[in-house]
């Protein structure tokens, strides 16, 4: 997996991905930049499911201060490692995401890339009032996700094959 933009860019990270781990394309990943922000300077975003880590690699090149939350594990240790290859600062917690994150948050900015097989809904309702700013929520391109959540609006669906990404900003005076 090679990083896309930021400090980091072209840094190749050489881990092993986990078994069941399907890691975010470069192609959906600078889509994904480009809709957000390519600097992330002095944000704090979460990426709420590691799996390959690419994601919080991505935000931390571009300048945010990154927490990956992953269940497994060993699939942390290589979370770890795969931070280390490209001497990232960032926080790797084993854990469940959705026990762990509201004891973490707020953040400004969250990427939430579950397995395909969860529901997304109760995902979102935990989530949502930890973003501050923006909520990035991957799903297969069957699912179906509300235009709304909490005080997060849709900016954009994208589709790519089988992925889509949906981005959420906060609604217009909700900033703190």
């Amino acid at each position: 997996m090679r990083i896309t933009g930021g400090k980091a860019r072209g840094r190749v990270v050489r881990q092993k991905v986990q078994k069941g781990v399907r890691p975010t394309s470069s192609k959906v990943r600078e889509a994904l930049f480009s809709m957000i922000g390519h600097d992330l300077s002095g944000e704090r975003v979460l990426d709420a499911f590691g799996g390959s880590g690419i994601m919080g690699l991505e935000a931390w090149s571009r300048g945010a201060d990154v927490t990956i939350v992953e269940k497994r594990p060993q699939a942390a240790r290589v979370l770890k490692e795969a931070g280390q290859s490209v001497a990232a600062a960032w926080n790797v917690v084993v854990g469940d995401s959705l026990k762990v994150a509201p004891r973490l948050g707020p953040f400004d900015g969250i990427f939430a890339d579950p397995p395909y097989a969860l529901d997304p809904g109760p995902i979102l309702e935990l989530l949502a009032p930890l973003a501050e700013q923006w909520l990035v929520f991957e799903t297969d391109v069957d699912r179906q996700l509300p235009g709304a959540v909490g005080h997060l609006e849709l900016y954009k669906r994208r589709d790519f094959g089988q992925t889509s990404l949906w981005v959420y900003f906060a609604q217009e005076g909700d900033e703190e």
